[in-house]
C-alpha cells in the first residue's frame, strides 16, 4: 500500500471505530491483539495490518473489507461534499433520488 493510502487507511480505520464508539483497546481485545496494536496501526508505526487482522477488524467494526478502504471524500471540506451531494441529486431519475435518499436515511442510523 502506498504511503498515501496507508495515511487513508488509518484515518478511515480510526473514523469507523469511533463512530462504533470503541476505544482502541476494546478493539484490540475484540481481534485478539495485544494492547496498543490498534494505536500503531493509526498512527502508522505498523504500515498495514496483515489481510487477517483486517478482516478481523472489519468484522468487529461490522463493515466490509472494502468499507475499510472506501476513501472517497475523507479529505473533502464540507462545502465540497455538499457540492457533490448537490450534483449527484440533480437528476430527473426519481427511482435513483429513492435510492440516494434511502442511503442517506439508512447512513444516519446509530
Amino acid at each position: 500500500m502506498n504511503s498515501d493510502a496507508a495515511t487513508l487507511f488509518r484515518e478511515r480505520l480510526k473514523s469507523l471505530r469511533e463512530a462504533r464508539r470503541l476505544s482502541q483497546a476494546q478493539l484490540e481485545e475484540e481481534i485478539g491483539k495485544e494492547a496498543n496494536y490498534i494505536t500503531r496501526v493509526e498512527t502508522g508505526r505498523i504500515d498495514t495490518p496483515p489481510l487477517e487482522v483486517i478482516s478481523a477488524i472489519a468484522r468487529a467494526l461490522q463493515v466490509s473489507m472494502s468499507d475499510l478502504f472506501f476513501f472517497e471524500g475523507i479529505d473533502a471540506s464540507a462545502e465540497d461534499l455538499r457540492a457533490k451531494i448537490r450534483s449527484m441529486a440533480e437528476t430527473d431519475d426519481t427511482r435513483l433520488l429513492r435510492k440516494y435518499y434511502r442511503l442517506m436515511l439508512v447512513s444516519r442510523e446509530d
